[in-house]
């Protein structure tokens, strides 16, 4: 019988399982561009709380304008905040125009960009903004239907 003082609750952002999950799905999502991806089931936090739990540790530096995780869950990621320029990891909502300028990397120093990761409404069909994607990682043409992303987010 499972002793409920050790029993580790498997869909919590917290526990190792829920992480490496996690993890295999947004790897799986990094890998083939515009193939919805959902991430495992999380039973205490939400989208960017969870992808932050998987992607950041106290070596990066995250800039959250929009306040998407709470403040005791950053203490809890043990996230360095940064400015929007300097972080290294952005979380942005993506109905808002973004307003900023985040680091950019290179070809010989990727590393040195920012990952932004943008929160939408959903990825699900809709209308209000339908995407054709082309590039690495997609065989030929890939088509995403994208609902609360700004416009301004493509404008450049």
């Amino acid at each position: 019988m499972n002793n409920p003082l050790t029993t580790e609750q498997h869909d919590s952002v917290w526990s190792p399982l829920y992480q490496q999950r996690a993890f295999r799905a947004l790897m799986s999502a990094f890998s083939f561009p515009g193939r919805r991806q959902p991430l495992p089931l999380c039973s205490d936090a939400t989208g960017p709380t969870c992808i932050a739990a998987v992607l950041c540790d106290n070596e990066v530096s995250l800039a959250d304008p929009d306040q998407l995780i709470g403040p005791a869950d950053i203490r809890r990621l043990g996230i360095r905040e940064a400015s929007l320029e300097n972080a290294g990891f952005i979380i942005a909502d993506g109905s808002r125009a973004p307003d900023f300028a985040p680091a950019l990397g290179s070809l010989a120093e990727p590393e040195q960009g920012a990952t932004i990761i943008v929160r939408v409404a959903s990825l699900e069909s809709s209308n209000d903004f339908p995407l054709m994607l082309e590039g690495p990682g997609i065989q030929d043409t890939q088509a995403l239907a994208v609902s609360g992303l700004n416009s301004q987010w493509l404008a450049e």
